[in-house]
C-alpha cells in the first residue's frame, strides 16, 4: 500500500487535496496572478537546470511549463503568456525557437517573472530598488484640520496608455526629421515599460495597452527596416501582427500586412509582395489613404516582375485614393500624401525602364513634398537621381545625390542609401564610369563619418506568416 505523500500549498501552507495536482490551494490559485514559484533544488534539477546550462531562456519558459510540480498537465500556453506579458502566438514562437529572446531587459523581465533564481541566470540582474506599492483601492489621508483628501492610488492604466500613444506621435516627428537611429534605443525601452504595465493589467486597460504594444512594436519594425535590418523588421512586424490579431482590430491588421508587403519588396520577393499587399486592401473599411498606400505596395510588387499594364492600373488607383483623403491625425497612413505617391510611382517607373516618366512624377512631388519629412526627402533626390542617371544625364545625377548624401549624414536611411547605389550601378551601365567612381567614393566617405558610421544589415529572413 503506497503511502500518500503530504503536499502543502507553496503560498500559504494549506494542506493540498489529494486530487489537486497544482502547487496552490484553490483559493489562493483563484488569487494568482503571476508565475508560481518553485523551490531552489527544483531549478538545480532535471529539465529545468539543462535549459539554464544551455543558456537559452526559451528552452527555460518550456522546462518551466512542463515541469512535473505544476501537476500531471503542463501550465497552459495561455496562462504563461499572460504571465510573461506576451501573446500566446509570441509564446509559441519562443518555444518553437522561431523567436530568439536576446535583449537583456527581456531575459530580465522573463526571470522576474519565472523567478529564476539570480544565482542560476548566465546574465546579471540589477535588483530592484525597494518602493512603496500603491494601494488596490483609493484611500484618503487626513490633514490636521479633519479634512479628507485623496492619497496615493492606483495608477491609472488609461492614462497611462494615451501617454505612451501621445509620446509615440511625437517619436514618428522625430523619426521623420532624423531618421532610426536616435530612436531605436528609446523604442526598445519603452517597449520593455509597455511589457510590466501588460503583467499587472487586467480588463479593457490590458486591452488598450495591448493596442499600445502593438503600435510600438509596428514602429519598431519600421524604425529596423530603415536601418537596414530587415531580419529585425520582420520579427517586430510579426510581434505586431499576433497582437492585432488578438486585438480583432482590421483596419490595423492591413496596415501590417502592407508593412509586411514592404519588407518583402526590399528582400527582392515580389510575388509576397504582391500577396500581402493584397491581403491588405482585401479590408473594404480602409481609410482613403490606407488604401493608397497598400495599392503603392502592390504597384511596387508588379513594378519588379516588369508587368507595367498592371503596375500602372495600380498606381492610377493609388493616387485617386491618396487624392481623396483627408488629413487624421488618427491615420496611421496619414503619411500617404498625393507628393508621396508620386515619389513611389517615380521608383515603379525606374525599375520599369522608364526614367522620363520618373521625372514627371518626381517633379510634382518634390515641388510640393512638406519639410516636415525630411528623411523621405532624402529617398526622392536619391530616386530622382537614379532618374537622371537612366536617361545618360551623369551631372545632374550626381548633382542631386550629393543633395540627398547630406540628408544621409543626418538619418542614416538604408533607404536612401541603397537608392544611391543604384544611382552608381546605372551609371557604370550607361558608361559614365568617371562619375560612378565619384559618387561612389563620396558615398562611402559620408558613411565613414563617425555620425553616418552604421553598418547596412540587409540579412534575409524566413520568419513570413
Amino acid at each position: 500500500m503506497s503511502q500518500h505523500t503530504r503536499r502543502v500549498c507553496v503560498a500559504c501552507g494549506a494542506q493540498l487535496a489529494r486530487t489537486n495536482r497544482d502547487t496552490h490551494c484553490h483559493p489562493c490559485g483563484r488569487r494568482r496572478d503571476r508565475a508560481p514559484k518553485l523551490p531552489m533544488k527544483e531549478w538545480r534539477t532535471g529539465a529545468l537546470f539543462d535549459a539554464l546550462a544551455a543558456k537559452d531562456m526559451a528552452q527555460v519558459v518550456w522546462a518551466y511549463r512542463h515541469h512535473r510540480a505544476h501537476g500531471r498537465r503542463p501550465l497552459t500556453q495561455a496562462d504563461m503568456a499572460r504571465w510573461l506579458g506576451i501573446t500566446q502566438g509570441q509564446l509559441s514562437r519562443i518555444e518553437n525557437g522561431r523567436n530568439r529572446i536576446r535583449s537583456l531587459d527581456t531575459l530580465t523581465h522573463y526571470a522576474r517573472c519565472l523567478q529564476i533564481p539570480h544565482a542560476l541566470c548566465w546574465f546579471d540582474i540589477d535588483e530592484p530598488d525597494t518602493a512603496p506599492v500603491a494601494p488596490t483601492e483609493p484611500v484618503q489621508v487626513r490633514l490636521p484640520g479633519g479634512r479628507r483628501i485623496p492619497a496615493a492610488t492606483m495608477p491609472s492604466l488609461p492614462a497611462q496608455a494615451e501617454s505612451l500613444l501621445t509620446t509615440l506621435d511625437q517619436y514618428v516627428v522625430t523619426d521623420m526629421l532624423s531618421g532610426p537611429h536616435p530612436l531605436l534605443p528609446v523604442v526598445e525601452h519603452q517597449l520593455w515599460f509597455i511589457d510590466r504595465l501588460i503583467a499587472g493589467s487586467r480588463g479593457s486597460g490590458r486591452q488598450r495597452l495591448l493596442y499600445v504594444s502593438a503600435r510600438y512594436a509596428e514602429f519598431m519594425g519600421w524604425l529596423r527596416h530603415d536601418e537596414g535590418d530587415l531580419h529585425a523588421a520582420l520579427h517586430w512586424s510579426n510581434a505586431a501582427f499576433d497582437l492585432v490579431k488578438e486585438l480583432g482590430d482590421t483596419r490595423f491588421l492591413s496596415y501590417v500586412q502592407m508593412r509586411k508587403s514592404n519588407i518583402a519588396s526590399d528582400i527582392r520577393k515580389p510575388d509576397l509582395a504582391i500577396v500581402f499587399a493584397k491581403e491588405a486592401l482585401s479590408n473594404l473599411s480602409l481609410t482613403p489613404r490606407q488604401r493608397a498606400v497598400a495599392l503603392r505596395q502592390l504597384a511596387h510588387g508588379y513594378a519588379m516582375l516588369g508587368e507595367q499594364e498592371a503596375c500602372v492600373r495600380a498606381l492610377d488607383q493609388a493616387h485617386a485614393a491618396a487624392d481623396e483623403g483627408e488629413n487624421d491625425p488618427g491615420d496611421m497612413s496619414g503619411y500617404c500624401t498625393p507628393e508621396y505617391i508620386a515619389m513611389e510611382a517615380a521608383h515603379c517607373w525606374v525599375q520599369l525602364g522608364r526614367p522620363e516618366a520618373a521625372l514627371d512624377d518626381l517633379q510634382h512631388g518634390l515641388e510640393n513634398w512638406k519639410p516636415g519629412n525630411r528623411r523621405d526627402l532624402g529617398v526622392g533626390l536619391a530616386r530622382l537621381a537614379a532618374a537622371y542617371a537612366g536617361l545618360g544625364q551623369p551631372d545632374e545625377a550626381n548633382e542631386v545625390a550629393g543633395h540627398a548624401l547630406v540628408i544621409v549624414a543626418e538619418t542614416r536611411s538604408s533607404r536612401t542609401i541603397q537608392q544611391l547605389h543604384q544611382v552608381t550601378e546605372k551609371l557604370t551601365q550607361t558608361g559614365h564610369l568617371s562619375h560612378a567612381r565619384e559618387l561612389d567614393h563620396a558615398l562611402r566617405r559620408t558613411l565613414r563619418r563617425p555620425e553616418a558610421a552604421a553598418p547596412m544589415k540587409t540579412r534575409r529572413t524566413s520568419e513570413w506568416n
